[in-house]
């Protein structure tokens, strides 16, 4: 048994799993962590230079990040015209990995990532008519295939992130699942997948996590402030800023559908909504992945789609930029990237120039996260606890 009086073996699936081993980092560590993961190979002399702290601290602290595995130096090399060769620095082959699980009515995606932002391996299951428990033993018999699968060490593995759709409500605070998701709804969620999984859960709902993920593998390398629209069965988000995930005093910063009036809600943009003018037009499809999979993307629909949500959209995206100011605003979620961009170029914001001059208003741009973005993000979140 732990010393919470709970056991580290899982109800379901083979291997045994343990609480997160690895140690939080400092905030000087994890900038450095997080230079070498996007730019690496970096030599310490540019880790100094960049953050702004001596020779000598960044080498203490590189060679503590390399005890724990995290880091490596590769054989030397001339990082400049000038000076010594130097031993440029690489994440570890095996520096952390997590699971990264996105549920949701109709399927659920399982994914193994590095810390790195690549995915190792991903697997997905229908989730239609499944119980919570089912839902959970499918999710441990995936994990394991995907540790066995992708050969990575089971100390490595930091947690699990679980996303959700829903909002989170408090006293404790549970997820209030959508309609569809009963048994998933105000439940204790974390206690109870630690218990059944023996990992640590971290648990978002599917907006805070996409953001998460595209600000640490996708436009966060070029925005470190920025809105997150989440396009799936319903429309919510995230937030961005200054490079921290801004969840609100209840987690529910980014619920973005709460910008709009009730009679307006219907025509914002969600795949519930394409799903029911494709079938208008004979195209129908019993689950939104069914959808995702085999819908043309040049069905007269979807022109007609894009063209009812404008209205709705740009009343969201005017009062984000009016509220946040961000420098951008990101459509993404499930909705494929093609289709965001042209979401995207029909949209104007509310323009109230004083004397010939309007403010500046933020970039608007597809995702450019590759995949499942909330079941990536869900990994995020286990990283972005103790790592990054």
């Amino acid at each position: 048994m732990t010393d919470q009086g709970r056991s580290s073996e899982p109800r379901f699936g083979h291997a045994v799993w343990h609480h997160n081993r690895f140690r939080p980092l400092s905030a000087n560590e994890r900038e450095l962590l997080g230079t070498v993961r996007r730019d690496a190979p970096v030599s310490r002399a540019e880790l100094a230079r960049r953050s702004g702290l001596a020779l000598p601290t960044v080498s203490r602290l590189v060679d503590q990040m390399m005890r724990d595995g995290l880091l490596i130096a590769e054989d030397k090399v001339m990082m400049s015209r000038t000076g010594q060769p130097s031993l440029p620095l690489s994440l570890a082959p095996h520096a952390a990995y997590a699971f990264g699980v996105a549920v949701r009515a109709d399927m659920m995606t399982v994914d193994l990532v590095h810390l790195s932002g690549s995915v190792v391996a991903s697997l997905a299951a229908p989730t239609v008519g499944a119980s919570r428990t089912d839902v959970v033993e499918s999710i441990a018999s995936l994990i394991d295939r995907l540790v066995e699968a992708g050969d990575v060490p089971p100390d490595r593995i930091c947690g699990l992130g679980l996303a959700l759709p829903g909002f989170f409500i408090r006293d404790p605070e549970r997820i209030n699942a959508p309609l569809g998701m009963e048994d998933w709804a105000v439940a204790d969620l974390k206690h109870d997948l630690e218990r059944s999984l023996g990992l640590e859960i971290i648990l978002d709902n599917d907006g805070n996590a996409a953001a998460l993920g595209e600000y640490l593998y996708g436009h966060g390398t070029d925005y470190s402030d920025f809105a997150y629209l989440y396009v799936d069965a319903g429309l919510g988000g995230g937030l961005v800023q200054n490079g921290r995930l801004v969840r609100g005093a209840r987690g529910n910063a980014g619920e973005f559908t709460g910008l709009l009036p009730p009679a307006m809600r219907p025509d914002r943009p969600t795949l519930t909504s394409l799903r029911s003018m494709l079938a208008d037009d004979g195209l129908t499809y019993d689950i939104l992945a069914e959808m995702l999979d085999e819908m043309d993307l040049n069905a007269a629909a979807i022109e007609r789609w894009l063209d009812r949500s404008v209205a709705a959209t740009e009343a969201i995206i005017s009062a984000i930029g009016a509220v946040a100011d961000p420098d951008a605003i990101v459509i993404g979620g499930r909705l494929p990237a093609a289709l965001g961009e042209r979401l995207a170029a029909r949209l104007t914001y509310y323009s109230v120039p004083v004397r010939g001059r309007d403010r500046a208003f933020p970039t608007l741009v597809a995702s450019r996260v590759n995949g499942d973005a909330a079941a990536l993000g869900a990994s995020a979140l286990c990283f972005n606890l103790s790592l990054l």
